[in-house]
């Protein structure tokens, strides 16, 4: 699929609204509804609706695992189990995940996918309008990259409390384009912002043609997805980040 052949991604206003930028410079975070043009929302949803190929990610002892998600589908039951335990045993009491992902920020600065529609968002994200959209919306002028996976959370897919601040990262703000239609929030998944005790300040519930964005460091985390859900919350998740971008 040629990039060349398909609509630009585009956002739905060319400025933040007013209200957007002090709600977000009073809370630290802001939700902008229908933030992008809505025949720019709606392929990418059929786009990733189409995509067969995920990597099941998790944290083993500290260190980032990525398996096929459709290999994983055919193992047997034991392996299954094993796996399951291994996850839920460091859960229990660290930091740990476990979701599908498509790492779209690696898979075009290593030109995995030429000429892939996936290819697109990275380069929407940082386009100058998308990124003076997101200066002005954060008064933070010197935001030079974004980067960004796309991210699947079906039953039984959780993300632990953690705050983002990894040193040598230089992120600003952390965002997540929500692209779920018809969740419900008795399924969980939704994206909860904690304040120094550990009390949930505010929660994101899975949504459709939303962006959240809050600013680093806050202790955040995804509820564990209910076995009884029927959808897959997806987005595009990713930080909005500061000098210059290590894989360019």
């Amino acid at each position: 699929m040629n990039c060349k052949t398909q609509p630009s991604l585009a956002l739905a206003a060319e400025h933040p609204q007013k209200n957007d930028i002090s709600y977000f410079r009073e809370h630290g975070f802001v939700k902008v509804k229908n933030a992008l043009a809505v025949e720019s929302a709606e392929l990418l949803h059929q786009h990733i609706q189409q995509q067969k190929d995920w990597n099941l990610v998790f944290n083993h002892n500290g260190q980032h695992q990525d398996l096929n998600a459709r290999a994983v589908d055919g193992w047997t039951t034991k392996q299954k189990e094993d796996l399951s335990r291994i996850v839920h045993s460091q859960a229990s009491n660290g930091f740990q995940y476990l979701y599908e992902n498509i790492p779209v920020y690696d898979i075009y600065h290593s030109n995995l996918l030429p000429g892939h529609f996936f290819n697109q968002i990275i380069e929407f994200l940082n386009s100058a309008q998308t990124l003076n959209y997101f200066r002005t919306l954060l008064s933070e002028p010197n935001i030079s990259f974004a980067d960004a996976q796309i991210t699947r959370f079906g039953a039984g897919h959780f993300l632990n409390t953690h705050d983002d601040n990894v040193a040598g990262k230089n992120r600003v703000a952390a965002f997540v384009i929500n692209l779920t239609k018809e969740w419900r929030p008795n399924w969980g998944g939704a994206l909860h912002l904690l304040d120094n005790h550990g009390q949930i300040t505010n929660s994101f519930v899975p949504t459709f043609n939303e962006v959240n964005i809050f600013k680093i460091p806050v202790d955040h985390y995804v509820g564990c997805v209910s076995p009884f859900a029927t959808q897959k919350r997806v987005s595009i998740t990713g930080w909005l980040r500061t000098g210059d971008n290590p894989r360019k």
